[in-house]
């Protein structure tokens, strides 16, 4: 149910991004006939869950911190995850990766790839690796990463056109007299080329609004995925080993424990929370 909601919700909003940059255009005068309209509805959700396939390992290639590991590392890797996915029942390749980036961690990222820092590679046991590798594991196989990277490229959308107004703001704001005049004089004698102003300016109200909805509810879904994954990694039989895994983050680690922090910037549960229903599905807790 919760993937289901998850994946419903980022389609909402990749389709809401998708209509009110259409109406823009119509408010503009652009003729759009409902076969156009579908179409590039249509295109635009295959597009946006698609582009963990085509834009994710360009963002990887140009801006990710990922190399290939060494042989020791390499090997530890290897012969952790091979058990892993036999356990999960798992013959899709994926491809191991070192993060080279200050402190523990480890993620998964675009729709087949699992990276974990040296620190943290260098901190955990065999057994609290895989604990980590299941629980990443269960991120790519629940196709998060994909829905993840839906909900990224329709944010790009509003953004481009957030970036175009902010470059002509400070021109607006030194020519403001001139420019209060011009769209007077447009609405008087051109008000059809006045049209794509206002469109514009109401299609990045409309969708500000949105867009801080949207991004709050995808932070709390984020936060049951974690735990989602969580539960994975202890189906498989490695409960025990991310729990202490998660133990030694939080040690070496500043977590955030705020309620209200977690609540509304949070894209992860609080770290002993998480270990708190790991210690409860090892039955250690009632």
């Amino acid at each position: 149910m919760n993937k289901t909601f998850q994946i419903t919700l980022v389609a909402l909003y990749v389709s809401l991004t998708g209509f009110c940059f259409l109406l823009s255009l119509a408010i503009s005068g652009v003729y759009i006939s409902w076969q156009t309209f579908a179409a590039a509805m249509a295109g635009w959700l295959l597009f946006c869950f698609l582009s963990v396939y085509f834009l994710g390992p360009v963002h990887l290639y140009f801006h990710g911190r990922l190399r290939q590991p060494v042989m020791e590392e390499e090997a530890r890797l290897r012969d952790c995850f091979a058990e892993v996915l036999q356990r999960a029942g798992c013959v899709k390749k994926f491809r191991l990766r070192m993060a080279e980036v200050e402190g523990e961690e480890a993620f998964a990222c675009n729709n087949n790839v699992i990276a974990v820092s040296k620190a943290l590679l260098d901190r955990l046991t065999d057994e609290e690796l895989k604990g980590v590798l299941a629980h990443e594991l269960g991120h790519l196989m629940s196709k998060d990463t994909m829905v993840s990277w839906a909900f990224v490229t329709a944010s790009d959308l509003p953004a481009l056109v957030r970036r175009v107004f902010a470059i002509l703001r400070p021109i607006i704001r030194r020519l403001l007299a001139l420019t209060l005049i011009t769209l007077v004089i447009l609405f008087l004698f051109k008000p059809m080329l006045l049209m794509p102003v206002i469109a514009m300016a109401l299609f990045l109200l409309t969708f500000s609004l949105l867009d801080r909805l949207f991004r709050w509810l995808r932070l709390v879904l984020s936060r049951q995925c974690e735990y989602k994954q969580d539960v994975y990694a202890h189906r498989l039989g490695y409960g025990a080993g991310l729990r202490d895994a998660l133990k030694k983050l939080a040690q070496y680690g500043r977590e955030q424990v705020n309620a209200y922090f977690i609540l509304m910037n949070g894209t992860h549960p609080v770290i002993y929370q998480r270990i708190r229903r790991l210690e409860k599905l090892e039955g250690m807790r009632g």
